[in-house]
């Protein structure tokens, strides 16, 4: 006999346990007929991360009733069980997997592993498990495990291995970063060959705040092969057929796994009924500027949905941030979600508005026009202000927030901030200005990466005026101002940058690089004194290793 899975790659949503029990019921009962198991991602019932909702008693209520609804759906689609991420609380509180089929909780298994780095906060809520779990079916052995404890050297894998499990089964909620997911799968591709055993990686796909969940499910065989992997950056529902006697062959013929575990585990039988045989499939995945892109669109849409905005609105100056920006909304909500605004002042360029209008143009966008010369002059008389310093400079910038705000503020609008990371980095960026916003989509991708992503998208519709590019970066808040009268060339800030924030590197590392002595001092002091900035700036998506915000938590007040 043969194994048939379902891998239900959903997206949910954290804290509408109702509609994420439609999604799992749908899901279950689609594929119920063809399969032994459908296995949802991890806490796929409450969302994930739930954060400190779970220091609520009526939340975790409401997860509780959710299991105990799911277990009465589970007769109308016996025999097939269903395997669904979970809180259990029984005086502490667990991470749990449930496997739930003929109208009960068959058994339940609590993440041993708890991960605190990093973007995880795991150990602030949940108590460890101890115990491993196995379903056996008779023709089949099935362990289970919950994400990081596959990735934990300590974690169940040979112990399951050693029971005579053919079959690894590992629950995700696993967060995206550019460069994770080929590290990932050639790490799965080991955890299979060393166990010699199917490994199936079942992952959340969507976004929360700042995290993106890619989603990319996963299905190994014992020679470190993919059998089947689902799409990348949307729902998808995954089914095959596994072959069990494949891997008891394999393991006749290798001595690593003749020494028998004892069975401490909880073991769930189960009889065995024969379906009809399951083809898998693998979806391409994507890489490099197609990757990304696709990550930031994604969080665009979610982020927006999610939270009940009706459109997008970005200020649009004649840069390629904005630029990028508008195109990744209007992929991500359709033209007519998203709201352009121009707001020239005195010293904003012809060429700035001519590649305005053709961008909104090109992507066919609303646009508004609301020019700030009056305004700012109001303020300077207001304020007898007769010299153009920084703070002149920044008052544009905090006129044109307040425009946008208004909106927002009027039509239930989601302001779009266009800040990338470098100069979220050094602080080049107007707090409660041109960095204000609802949500910030590029706060994580450096400026030269901006203007490969650009080029991109480009390449698949060119929407963004070609002057934009050739264009020397500019804010436009004094006469013939460059972003390099202050800041580094690009390419060397943002290789700095790169090897400070997410390498670790301090002034001598840098110094060894060969970058210049005065550079490194007044980069990272710049750096330093951001802090404050960032703290304030709007939530927006991690796509690399290292992003400001739950991986960042850098002091404002200090002298190091």
């Amino acid at each position: 006999m043969h194994l048939n899975l379902a891998i239900a790659q959903i997206n949910p949503i954290v804290g509408d346990i109702q509609n994420n029990l439609r999604k799992i019921k749908e899901s279950w009962k689609s594929t119920a007929k063809a399969s032994h198991l459908v296995v949802f991602p991890e806490l796929s019932l409450c969302g994930y991360p739930p954060e400190d909702l779970l220091l609520r008693l009526d939340f975790l209520k409401e997860c509780e009733k959710g299991i105990e609804e799911l277990k009465t759906f589970s007769l109308e689609v016996a025999p097939s069980m269903a395997v669904v991420g979970a809180t259990c609380y029984q005086g502490d509180l667990y991470n749990s997997l449930f496997l739930i089929g003929f109208g009960k909780v068959l058994g339940v298994y609590h993440k041993t592993f708890l991960p605190n780095y990093s973007v995880f906060d795991e150990k602030r809520y949940f108590r460890k498990g101890e115990k491993p779990l196995i379903l056996d079916l008779g023709f089949a052995k099935v362990g289970f495990s919950v994400c990081e404890d596959i990735w934990h050297p300590d974690g169940w894998e040979r112990f399951y291995a050693l029971a005579g499990c053919e079959v690894l089964i590992n629950i995700n909620a696993s967060p995206y970063y550019e460069g994770k997911y080929a590290f990932k799968e050639s790490f799965l591709k080991a955890r299979a060959e060393d166990n010699l055993s199917y490994v199936v990686y079942a992952n959340l796909v969507g976004a929360q705040d700042e995290l993106v969940f890619d989603g990319r499910s996963l299905v190994i065989d014992p020679e470190g092969k993919v059998l089947a992997r689902a799409k990348a950056f949307e729902e998808d529902l995954l089914t095959l057929s596994l072959d069990v006697k494949r891997v008891r062959r394999k393991r006749l013929l290798d001595i690593r796994l003749r020494e028998r575990e004892s069975p401490r585990a909880e073991v769930v039988t189960v009889s065995p009924w024969e379906l009809q045989r399951l083809e898998g499939r693998i979806e391409e995945s994507p890489e490099g500027e197609e990757e990304l892109y696709r990550a930031l669109t994604l969080a665009i849409r979610d982020y927006t949905e999610k939270n009940f905005f009706k459109r997008a609105v970005l200020g649009l100056s004649g840069g390629i941030d904005s630029s990028l920006v508008a195109c990744l909304a209007v992929d991500a909500l359709g033209k007519e979600r998203v709201v352009g605004v121009f707001m020239p002042s005195e010293f904003t360029s012809r060429e700035s508005y001519e590649d305005v209008v053709e961008l909104s143009k090109n992507l066919g966008i609303e646009l508004l026009e609301y020019p700030i010369r009056d305004l700012y002059h109001t303020y300077l008389e207001t304020l007898s202000s007769k010299d153009l310093t920084v703070a002149e400079e920044n008052l544009q910038a905090r006129i044109r927030a307040n425009l946008l705000f208004y909106l927002s503020n009027k039509h239930n609008w989601l302001v779009l901030a266009t800040s990338n990371k470098s100069e979220v980095s050094v602080g080049y960026t107007t707090i409660y200005g041109d960095m204000a916003g609802g949500f910030a989509p590029i706060k994580d991708i450096y400026k030269t990466r901006v203007y490969r992503l650009a080029s991109y998208r480009n390449s698949i519709k060119p929407d963004i005026p070609k002057r934009v590019f050739e264009r020397p970066p500019t804010a436009e808040l004094r006469p013939g101002q460059t972003d390099q009268d202050t800041l580094p060339p690009y390419k060397l800030l943002d290789r700095m940058l790169e090897l400070h924030i997410e390498e670790g590197y301090g002034h001598e590392e840098l110094l060894m690089e060969g970058f210049d002595e005065k550079m490194v001092k007044r980069v990272l002091k710049m750096v330093k004194n951001a802090e404050y900035k960032r703290r304030q700036a709007p939530v927006g998506p991690k796509v690399t290793r290292r992003a400001f915000g739950r991986d960042w938590r850098m002091p404002i007040t200090g002298r190091w």
